[in-house]
């Protein structure tokens, strides 16, 4: 095998001889430095990949605010200033956690939603598959930990996990544009609530299904991702049929009789 010496000058006589080279061959000057800047970046990356998925597995196992910078080195087997080297701080983490796994869901549901976008009429159906299908690869095996997390970022009150979360609630606009084609005869305040609904029913089955078995006494398939997205899609299509809410007229109060006070006063007998 021939070796490669690293320079941009003539070959001297001995590295002609040691690696066979014709007299006039050149190296590429910086190939070596090259090479060695690409592997550190590749272990960069490696390092601030291991650092992510110790922090989100720790979470899922013990809680979001629970969890320190001190748990995660640990768990991650380097040094605390190492996290910050990729991160800066804790809360720069976990808001990188919660916008990765958002990103990994992302470009399927803007799929889903600009193919719906281009129908005349989309399916109602369609539409919540849109909603649905897309957190389901976190049911998959192997995605249990994501989808714990998800689950506890629901409800987490830090600012970092509360504001990404909250941003994402905006992405649904275009979902509440094509419910409005599909269903002109609801308002728009009515889609609000029912795909709010439908939201929070998506979240519920995908990690909350052990409940399910108990309440079925393991009559329902619990372990089917395909099922449990199936039924959902169907449930939630049933209920965005269902005829406007009519409001429930709250009864009168009724009026207290007027009970005289008996005075303290001590009357005047003069």
């Amino acid at each position: 095998m021939n070796v490669v010496w690293l320079c941009r000058t003539p070959l001297t006589p001995r590295q002609r001889e040691y690696s066979g080279l014709a007299r006039n061959d050149y190296l590429l000057l910086g190939t070596k430095k090259v090479a060695t800047r690409t592997q550190t970046l590749k272990r960069q990356g490696g390092t601030a990949e291991s650092i992510l998925e110790a922090a989100e597995r720790l979470c899922a196992m013990h809680g979001i605010e629970a969890v320190s910078i001190r748990h995660i080195a640990a768990e991650a087997e380097v040094s605390i200033p190492v996290i910050y080297h990729h991160y800066k701080s804790k809360a720069n983490l976990l808001r990188t956690i919660v916008q990765t796994r958002f990103s990994e869901i992302a470009g399927e549901y803007r799929q889903l939603v600009a193919a719906l976008e281009a129908q005349v009429s989309p399916a109602v159906s369609d539409i919540i598959r849109a909603v649905h299908q897309p957190i389901n690869q976190w049911r998959r095996p192997g995605r249990e930990v994501s989808l714990q997390f998800y689950a506890l970022a629901l409800v987490c009150p830090l600012p970092e996990i509360k504001d990404a979360v909250d941003a994402r609630a905006a992405g649904f606009l275009p979902i509440v544009a094509l419910l409005q084609r599909a269903l002109p005869q609801l308002t728009r305040e009515e889609i609000c609530w029912r795909l709010h609904f439908t939201i929070k029913l998506s979240q519920e089955t995908h990690w909350d299904v052990e409940r399910l078995g108990i309440l079925s006494g393991g009559a329902c398939n619990t372990r089917d991702p395909d099922e449990a997205l199936a039924r959902g899609i169907a449930f939630a299509e049933a209920a965005f049929m269902a005829p406007p809410f009519t409001s429930v007229a709250k009864p009168a109060q009724q009026r207290r009789p007027n009970v005289r006070r008996r005075s303290n006063k001590i009357p005047n007998r003069s």
